[in-house]
């Protein structure tokens, strides 16, 4: 016994000694890097966005745009940015999205892509008076401007277009060819906007460096074990399939209900469906999220980062206590829509649910319904998928000098930021481009953005005056 407990011991001093070992050992990946002076900005910025906000580039799911809309936004950018709009070649793509191209001087330098989109959904009628200001005033109020599109993206849309009136005022020739990609419908799938300008690409065989769009933010508190500001860079993003539950048992008087009815046994599906989630995975991207942010984080964290190993389990327990945590880890599960019924004393006799899944990336849509299948357990319900969904393959990859360069210049406008690759949770324009360039990355330059695609967005002017002043860093200094 004596000599069992020995080796037992002895296993467990090798044990933790290989725990310190990577523990200290496991190195930062930030770079060091001065702060670049702050390019001087007048008000005038302010009131650029104030009035893009004004015009209701709103993208409804029916399909029902307001072209006037988009035709005046796209007049006053005109005004607004004359020698973006004089020395640059302007593409308009289905009437509405936009490229515009500005010549650079080495044509042996491939090109580089900043993305944005000019719509925004819509205003939920029962919020409207929950605002703190009109939703299409761009109000300024406390230091922020208020309205949709603030974040969501037309705060990226006038950062970019200001940063390059600016450097074209100072008589600016980039390196390389740059790109502007304007879209008019990111909201409903970009199919006419994003889509088809990532084919106009592939056919033109443009292959850019390195594509940038909307995705991560830079955080002060949201990345788990982390008490340092953040910035969360987008390697990929999620993919999305949405399938249509169906069952169909007779009906009939709710005051003789039968052992099983249609909408009971629907009811039980989408519960099982909450009880047995996709199981929670430590993916290759979170894996390379956690080797950003670990060495930088207190040591019983960086403990349990630089040993996944063995502490994959917490770490996982630890993200699914939140919504975006779980998100990060598994494909998720949502039912948002459950029909069933006509009258309150008629049991009726079909019941559907509709459940949206969020992918990790290489999921199928054939790996979703043979999960749904066998989670339900119910060969009555008929699962129907809606559209072909999207399955995303694109992964950036960290070690390219376009990530480094994407990191150095964040560092350039904030002190000391962690910067770390992560997977996007949401869709966006820029997965249509995964056959032009692996190397597409999703940031957008603001602290923690409030009321994205809810109430009350906004943006800081001080934040959007540091996003104007990082993109204006990216395009000036890529070589």
């Amino acid at each position: 016994m004596k000599k069992l407990l020995k080796i037992i011991g002895v296993l467990f001093l090798i044990l933790i000694i290989i725990i310190l070992f990577r523990t200290l050992t496991f190195k930062s990946k930030q770079v060091k890097v001065h702060l670049a002076p702050k390019i001087s900005l007048n008000d005038s910025c302010i009131n650029h966005l104030q009035k893009a906000i004004n015009f209701r580039t709103i993208s409804y799911d029916d399909s029902k745009i307001d072209s006037s809309q988009f035709i005046g936004f796209q007049k006053y950018l005109i005004e607004a940015y004359p020698l973006v709009f004089s020395k640059m070649k302007l593409e308009k793509v289905n009437d509405l999205s936009l490229i515009l191209h500005w010549k650079g001087k080495s044509a042996k330098v491939k090109p580089i892509v900043l993305m944005a989109h000019q719509d925004v959904v819509p205003i939920e009628k029962a919020t409207e008076k929950d605002w703190d200001a009109l939703p299409f005033s761009g109000t300024v109020k406390s230091g922020f401007i208020y309205g949709r599109g603030t974040i969501d993206d037309k705060g990226s849309l006038i950062a970019i277009l200001e940063s390059a009136e600016l450097l074209l005022k100072q008589g600016f020739i980039p390196l390389s060819d740059i790109y502007f990609v304007i879209g008019h419908d990111e909201e409903i799938s970009g199919l006419r906007g994003a889509r088809t300008i990532a084919n106009l690409f592939k056919e033109r065989k443009i292959k850019p460096a390195f594509i940038l769009d909307e995705g991560g933010i830079i955080t002060e508190y949201k990345v788990p074990g982390l008490n340092k500001t953040a910035a969360v860079v987008g390697i990929a993003e999620k993919g999305y399939q949405t399938l249509k539950l169906k069952i169909k048992i007779p009906g009939g008087h709710s005051s003789m209900p039968e052992e099983r009815t249609a909408i009971d046994e629907m009811a039980k599906a989408v519960v099982k469906l909450k009880e047995n989630p996709f199981p929670a995975k430590l993916t290759p991207i979170v894996q390379n999220f956690l080797s950003f942010v670990g060495p930088e984080m207190p040591f019983i964290s960086k403990m349990a980062m630089a040993n996944q190993w063995l502490f994959s389990s917490i770490i996982k327990s630890s993200y699914a206590k939140s919504g975006a945590g779980n998100a990060t880890i598994r494909t998720t599960t949502a039912t948002t829509i459950f029909n069933s019924g006509i009258k309150e004393n008629l049991i009726p006799g079909e019941a559907t649910a509709t459940i949206n899944f969020r992918t990790q990336p290489g999921i199928t849509q054939e790996d979703v319904i043979n999960h749904v299948r066998k989670a339900i357990d119910n060969n009555e319900i008929e699962i129907i998928p809606i559209g072909k969904g999207n399955s995303p393959t694109q992964i950036a990859d960290i070690n390219d000098e376009s990530f480094k360069y994407i990191q150095t210049t964040i560092g350039k406008i904030k002190q000391d930021i962690i910067v770390a690759p992560y997977l996007v949770l949401g869709a966006t324009d820029s997965r249509y481009f995964s056959e032009n360039t692996s190397q597409i990355f999703r940031f957008t330059p603001f602290t923690d953005p409030e009321g994205f695609h809810g109430v009350n967005e906004r943006i800081k002017i001080s934040e959007f005056k540091n996003g104007i002043n990082f993109y204006y860093l990216l395009m000036k200094d890529y070589k």
